[in-house]
C-alpha cells in the first residue's frame, strides 16, 4: 500500500478514493463471478481456490461521506460466500467452494488492524467461519513472501486456481518478470493489479532517473527513449497514447500472459485518468468474465485508443492510423456501435486473409487482448459478417448454421465462395 495509507487500533481508518472504491466494486463482482464460472457444469462437486492479496492494507477505510467501507480482503470474502451461497440453493448434497485466504502486508500495524478488523466482521456473521479459520495473514514484503505461498498452493491437490490481487498502485512494486513466473508456475493463476500509467507517462524522459525503475521492473526496452523528447514535442495530444501503446505491448509481453484487459478506472464525475486496472489470465473464460465486467461497469472505464482493435506497441507507418482517435468511454455514445463495427471489419479482413476454415473460438481469442468487446460483441460482429453472406459458418458436425444471434465456439467461420455485387 502507497504511504498515504495508514492504518492503526485506535485511530480512524484511511480515506477511501472513488478510483480505489471502482477497483473494490470489480474485483468484488469479479471473484463472486468467477466461481459462478468455474461451477457452471453441475456435475462439479469441489472448486479450490487460493485468493492472495499481495498489499492488502488493513481491511477498513472512511469513505468521502464519513462512513466506513470494507477493504479488498473482506470483500472477497463477502463475494465467495455469496457463490457458494448461490450454487448450493435447494440442494440436498452441497457443492464445496474450499479457499483459502493469504493476506500480505509490510506494515505490523496494518497488518494488526487487518486481524482485529477480520474478527469485527466475524462476529457481525458478515463473513463465514470457514473463511475466516482458511485465512493466514502475513507481515512481509508480497514478493518475499511470494516463493512460499506458490509453494503452498501447488501442494493443494487440484488446488492450482489462484487469483492474486496487487493494488500496489506505485508501478514501481511490481516487477513483471515476477508477475510471469506467478503465471507460468501454477497453472491456473491470474492477476488482477493496478497501474499508474498517468504517473510514469506524465514525467517519463531519458535520464538514468527514469530508466532505473522501468529497468527493476521489466519495461525499460519497450520504452523509446530516443525519441521520447520528439515523439512529446510533435505530437501534442497523442504523444500520451503512443507511449501507452509502447508500455501496454511491454506488459503484455513481459508478464507471458495470453490475455490481457488493462483500461483506465474512471468514477463517475472524475475527469482525471490515472491508472490502469489490469486483468492478466492464461484462460480465456477468466479474461471474459473480466471484459463483460467492464461494460456492465461502463460509466467508471475509458481507454484512449481505438474502438474494436487497437494496436499495441508503435509502427511510425502506420502514424496516421494512430492519431485523432476519440478517447474511448464504454458509457460514452454509440460506444457499442463502435466497437462492433471495429471488430467486424477486423474479422473480415482477417478471414480473408487466412483463407481457411476457423474456429470461431480461435478468432475471438486471437484479437481479444487488443479489443474493447465482450463476447456478445464478437459474436454479433461475425452475425453482421454473416448476414452479409460474406462468410459462411458451418457447425463442428458440418451442419451450414443459419445466421443466428450467438454461435457455438466450436462453430468454424470461413470466406464465402457466393460472389456478392454491390
Amino acid at each position: 500500500m502507497s504511504d498515504k495509507y495508514f492504518w492503526k487500533i485506535g485511530s480512524p481508518p484511511p480515506l477511501l478514493d472513488r478510483h480505489s472504491q471502482t477497483k473494490h466494486s470489480i474485483v468484488e463482482e469479479y471473484v463472486r463471478r468467477y466461481i459462478l464460472t468455474l461451477m457452471a457444469p453441475a456435475h462439479i462437486p469441489e472448486l479450490r481456490l487460493s485468493i492472495i492479496d499481495g498489499f492488502s492494507g488493513g481491511g477498513c477505510y472512511q469513505t468521502e461521506d464519513g462512513n466506513l467501507a470494507d477493504g479488498s480482503p473482506v470483500l472477497t470474502m463477502q463475494a465467495v460466500r455469496d457463490a457458494r451461497a448461490f450454487l448450493n440453493l435447494e440442494r440436498r448434497i452441497p457443492r464445496n467452494i474450499n479457499v483459502e485466504y493469504s493476506f500480505v502486508d509490510l506494515l505490523p500495524n496494518t497488518t494488526e488492524y487487518l486481524k482485529y478488523w477480520l474478527n469485527a466482521k466475524l462476529e457481525e456473521n458478515a463473513i463465514e467461519q470457514v473463511d475466516f479459520n482458511n485465512t493466514e495473514i502475513i507481515t512481509k514484503d508480497f514478493f518475499q513472501a511470494l516463493p512460499d505461498l506458490v509453494q503452498k498452493i501447488q501442494k493443494r491437490k487440484m488446488g492450482e486456481h489462484a487469483l492474486f490481487v496487487l493494488d500496489q498502485y506505485s508501478y514501481k512494486d511490481i516487477p513483471l518478470p515476477q508477475i510471469k513466473s506467478i503465471l507460468s508456475t501454477l497453472k491456473g493463476a491470474e492477476v488482477i493489479m493496478t497501474f499508474n500509467v498517468d504517473n510514469l507517462t506524465t514525467y517519463l524522459s531519458d535520464r538514468a532517473a527514469n530508466r532505473k525503475p522501468l529497468e527493476n521492473i521489466g519495461l525499460d526496452s519497450y520504452v523509446p527513449w530516443s525519441e521520447l523528447a520528439q515523439i512529446k514535442a510533435s505530437q501534442k495530444q497523442e504523444w500520451r497514447r503512443t507511449l501507452q501503446r509502447h508500455l501496454a505491448h511491454g506488459i503484455k509481453c513481459e508478464s507471458g500472459a495470453k490475455y490481457m484487459t488493462l483500461f483506465f478506472v474512471k468514477p463517475h464525475g472524475i475527469m482525471s485518468w490515472g491508472y490502469w486496472l489490469i486483468h492478466l489470465s492464461n484462460e480465456y473464460r477468466a479474461h471474459a468474465v473480466m471484459k463483460s465486467l467492464h461494460w456492465e461497469h461502463a460509466t467508471e472505464f475509458g481507454h484512449e485508443l481505438e474502438p474494436g482493435i487497437f494496436v499495441l506497441g508503435y509502427n511510425a507507418n502506420k502514424d496516421e492510423e494512430y492519431t485523432g482517435q476519440n478517447t474511448f468511454e464504454f458509457s460514452g455514445h454509440q460506444s457499442k456501435e463502435a466497437c462492433i463495427n471495429g471488430v467486424r471489419e477486423h474479422f473480415g479482413k482477417t478471414i480473408f486473409e487466412y483463407n481457411k476454415p476457423t474456429r470461431l473460438g480461435d478468432l475471438f481469442q486471437s484479437c481479444v487482448t487488443n479489443s474493447t468487446a465482450a463476447e456478445n460483441h464478437l459474436m454479433e460482429a461475425a452475425r453482421q459478417l454473416h448476414a452479409s453472406k460474406s462468410v459462411i459458418i458451418v457447425s463442428k458436425d458440418g451442419n451450414v448454421r443459419r445466421t443466428n444471434k450467438t454461435y457455438s465456439l466450436s462453430d468454424v467461420i470461413e470466406p464465402s465462395k457466393q460472389i456478392i455485387l454491390i
